[in-house]
């Protein structure tokens, strides 16, 4: 349905889109990614519970990056999806292509305290103000608790 959308130069008028406890493991970057491009006006995207991987968030980030695509979104809901494989650098360029965000919830993530904190460097390192609330309390890993 993407590819089609995209073949036909549609802009989808979306601000909302819950995906939510769909198995997307099997999703490739290249649709998800387009998706996002040709929905500019996507404000909310609901994708708990999805069975996201941090690989596959990785490889969506990047290739938003290569097609220069800065998201509108105001709100990320990814809870529930495993992502203990994700760096930091990648959830820190996530923010940065995501300037207007002000909800990002990654509640039962299996994030570490080393993937929040190499996220937060790199929310630094690109000198990123945020006005973010981030929930990612409960399991937690690593030597470090986020909360």
């Amino acid at each position: 349905m993407v590819r089609e959308c995209a073949n036909r130069n549609l802009v989808l008028e979306l601000d909302e889109l819950d995906i939510s406890a769909n198995t997307l493991s099997d999703v490739t970057c290249s649709s998800f990614t387009t998706l996002l491009a040709i929905s500019p006006k996507l404000k909310n995207l609901d994708m708990n519970y999805c069975r996201l991987s941090g690989v596959i968030i990785g490889a969506m980030v990047r290739e938003c990056v290569n097609r220069n695509l800065v998201l509108e979104l105001d709100n990320l809901y990814i809870r529930g999806n495993t992502l203990s494989d994700i760096t930091g650098s990648v959830l820190g360029t996530l923010l940065a292509i995501s300037p207007k965000l002000k909800n990002l919830d990654m509640n039962y993530c299996r994030l570490s305290g080393v993937i929040i904190g190499a996220m937060v460097r790199e929310c630094v390192n690109r000198n990123l103000v945020l006005e973010l609330s981030v929930r990612c309390y409960h399991r937690c890993y690593g030597e470090e608790m986020c909360q």
